[in-house]
């Protein structure tokens, strides 16, 4: 079974610091989290009555993982799934492309219903294919995910090569 403690350091290094670029729809980021989760799943750090860009800044690393844990790995539910390759590669193109989103898009690849709720057809299904076969359908589904982003709104080229730098750097391992 997949474990968390494995995917943790590599979310964050992947992520890095506090970031705020104009064309980034998830507007301020630090580690990954994006003001609209902090929101959700988070507390006012800098104690003035909102949360806003100063709270984003203020995330310590145990924030970050913390989001990373209940709000993205617990989503896909991947403690129950078999191989750790292929829960790092799903949890981290639901970090980066939202949960509901992906989890669709792993249904799809499966040929199940796409209903973004990752329950016991869901993990059934990604546990009993072949893991060195799926993580790479997997892997090329999520460029071309990406293709289809920049093709939609070529502003977003300018994050291209990060996305890709991104998704190349997951390899499979039995």
């Amino acid at each position: 079974m997949a474990n968390f403690e494995g995917f943790a350091g590599k979310v964050l290094h992947l992520e890095g610091g506090y970031v705020n670029h104009p064309l980034d729809k998830g507007g301020p980021t630090k580690y990954g989290v994006i003001l609209s989760v902090w929101k959700e799943h988070g507390h006012d750090k800098d104690c003035d009555g909102d949360i806003d860009a100063e709270d984003i800044k203020r995330l310590s690393e145990e924030d970050a993982a913390y989001v990373a844990k209940t709000v993205f790995w617990d989503y896909f539910r991947a403690d129950f799934i078999l191989n750790q390759s292929v829960a790092e590669f799903i949890v981290d193109w639901g970090y980066n492309s939202g949960r509901k989103t992906v989890a669709k898009q792993v249904q799809r690849l499966l040929g199940i219903e796409q209903d973004g709720i990752v329950g016991p057809q869901t993990l059934t299904s990604v546990n009993v294919c072949p893991q060195d076969h799926f993580f790479a359908v997997l892997k090329a589904a999520r460029k071309l995910f990406i293709e289809k982003i920049v093709e939609r709104r070529p502003d977003q080229h300018v994050f291209y090569k990060g996305w890709m730098n991104r998704i190349n750097s997951f390899k499979y391992q039995a």
